[in-house]
């Protein structure tokens, strides 16, 4: 059995012809539903948060030529050692500039890309084409990782899939065509460097493929690899993967700026693991078992007419695609059974996998969740497992109408939401931009050296970001006003009067504005104020700004506002506990 998993590594599928043409059917059908998932939102998207920071260096950066423009970014924005993804956004710039239509239709495009090659790799393995399109499918339009749609600076997370994929290819050539051998694995090395040097997230995933091709090989060959010779052959044949990431890995925990310098191994480990906890919870809980009460709610209160259309014409078209692919489930339900189950092994190792290296806050819809692509992966795979081991149950002649409307109802469901969370980045972009007119309206200059926070306006609308840091706010200024020389930031209940200025936390601590150089703007009231001392400052809270608490619903940080009646909502609904936002005073 062993050596037969190993052999649908090595070997190419028997009949290449007929194989080609039902994968180019399939990858057209893949496009075509990727595509129609993006129609109502792509066009009308904009820029958000770290995108106002990277465009305001590039646009008012000296040198406009394109090696100066990635030169620029990288030394004022690349804190993790990214440099392929500032060769993406240096050259998206070149070719659009501030239009960001251009941005997200090539982000889609990557998008839509990556699916097709997942989609080729798992067939490449010899998988049924009902699974493969199934898993595919779900990993399209799941929306735990939705961020990467809509946010430009998220898209390095869909190249980097690109990368990762591209490689795992070049590495399945390696391994069948041992002439070749150098050559594609060169490759393959290549393209893990490439995507660990655009965004890091799938290094686990190359580490885990490579040490269960690895053991697999081993086992394949045994008892001959009980002799030092088979081993190293197979150490030969996965060392290299496992080195370039052991070297990536190397390079950005020695050198990146945002690495600690006191990193503490257990605390991370620790880190990790509630990271991984959580967002195990968030995806199998948010978004696979509360999914029909969140679609119920969607449609309740949020889904357009066009929405509701796309969405059913999605899920019809899924439905009628998988039931017309050949039955691979006709056989046994204690093969089905076991096969499924090692779908969902499979699937949950990887998701673990996806989530081991970047323990960033789990979140629903929000922008934390540009992290989730790598476990989503997985989580598509043991979706289709677990419900393949649902499906093995019934009768065998109903097993792939069973599967087939289960994936067809999750992906109707998931483009309805998707598309309900890229209606509110539109509508925050439509408010940025309003904003931003507003203020050179009633302030038609701000010198250098000046600060200006924005009052009268919420962080987020809905799970997207609207300013809700210091560099997003700074860096539309600074394309307004065609100068670096302006401190921003939004006024929240966190806010504080110190002695020298006003007070804005930050995850690096306390940012200060000083009195005399900082200027309030309401946006409600469509006045700015100077603040000069404390005593200005704080006649300011008591009689102009005296509905910080009340005045927008409690979000948090990475998650926006939970308006599709996710997971936190719910058990703090349960639990009773209200959010830390709600728990905030006034300065006073």
């Amino acid at each position: 059995m062993i050596a037969g998993m190993v052999s649908s590594l090595i070997a190419w599928p028997v009949d290449s012809g007929i194989f080609c043409r039902n994968s180019a059917h399939d990858c057209l059908f893949l496009i075509a539903i990727g595509t129609l998932s993006i129609v109502n939102y792509a066009a009308q998207l904009g820029f958000y948060s770290d995108d106002w920071a990277l465009l305001a260096s590039m646009t008012l950066h000296g040198s406009q030529s394109f090696i100066d423009i990635f030169t620029e970014i990288v030394r004022a924005h690349d804190h993790e050692i990214r440099p392929f993804q500032f060769l993406e956004l240096a050259a998206l710039y070149k070719l659009f500039g501030l239009d960001p239509l251009g941005y997200h239709l090539i982000n889609s495009a990557v998008l839509i890309f990556d699916i097709v090659l997942f989609y080729l790799l798992v067939r490449a393995l010899d998988q049924p084409r009902f699974l493969a399109l199934s898993v595919c499918l779900v990993l399209m339009l799941v929306p735990s990782y939705s961020t990467d749609r809509f946010w430009i600076a998220a898209s390095a997370a869909n190249l980097s899939m690109c990368f990762f994929l591209l490689s795992l290819h070049a590495h399945l050539r390696a391994l069948r065509h041992r002439r070749g051998f150098f050559a594609w694995d060169a490759l393959a090395v290549l393209g893990v460097l490439a995507s660990g040097f655009c965004y890091e997230v799938f290094l686990p995933l190359f580490l885990l493929i490579t040490a269960s091709l690895f053991i697999l090989q081993l086992i394949a060959k045994w008892p001959r690899s009980a002799g030092g010779g088979s081993v190293v052959q197979t150490v030969l044949h996965q060392g290299a993967i496992a080195a370039a990431v052991a070297s990536i890995l190397v390079v950005k925990a020695l050198w990146a700026p945002r690495v600690p310098p006191n990193l503490e191994l257990v605390g991370l480990a620790f880190w990790t693991g509630s990271a991984i906890l959580k967002a195990g919870v968030t995806n199998y809980g948010y978004h696979l078992l509360l999914l029909p009460s969140t679609t119920w709610r969607v449609l309740g209160y949020y889904a357009d007419p066009n929405m509701v259309i796309t969405a059913g014409t999605i899920g019809f078209a899924v439905w009628i695609r998988l039931h017309t692919l050949p039955d691979p489930l006709i056989g046994s339900a204690a093969t089905l059974r076991t096969k499924m189950w090692a779908y969902l092994g499979c699937g949950v190792a990887l998701f673990v996998a996806g989530y081991s290296l970047f323990p960033i806050q789990p979140a629903e819809n929000g922008p934390n969740n540009r992290a989730a692509i790598a476990g989503a992966i997985g989580f598509a795979v043991s979706i289709i497992g677990g419900l393949g081991i649902l499906s093995s149950f019934v009768p065998r002649m109903r097993r792939k109408a069973v599967l087939g409307t289960a994936v067809a109802i999750f992906c109707m469901s998931g483009a309805l939401i998707i598309g309900v969370v890229g209606n509110f980045w539109i509508e925050s972009f439509r408010m940025q931009k309003e904003i931003l007119s507003d203020i050179q309206d009633h302030i038609p200059v701000i010198p250098v050296g000046h600060s200006l926070i924005l009052d009268g306006v919420c962080p987020y609308n809905g799970p997207a970001p609207i300013f809700n840091a210091t560099w997003d706010l700074t860096g539309a200024l600074a394309l307004v006003y065609r100068h670096h020389g302006i401190e921003a930031n939004i006024m929240t209940q966190w806010t504080t009067i110190e002695q020298n200025g006003l007070a804005s936390p930050t995850n690096a601590g306390s940012m200060i504005y000083p009195f005399g150089n900082v200027y309030v703007y309401h946006f409600g009231r469509k006045a700015s104020y100077a603040l000069t001392d404390p005593q200005s400052a704080q006649t300011y809270f008591n009689q102009i700004s005296t509905d910080l608490v009340e005045r927008c619903p409690p979000d948090d940080d990475g998650n926006g506002v939970d308006v599709l009646n996710g997971l936190l909502g719910k058990l703090r609904g349960v639990l009773g506990k209200p959010r830390d936002s709600e728990t905030r005073l006034v300065p006073d």
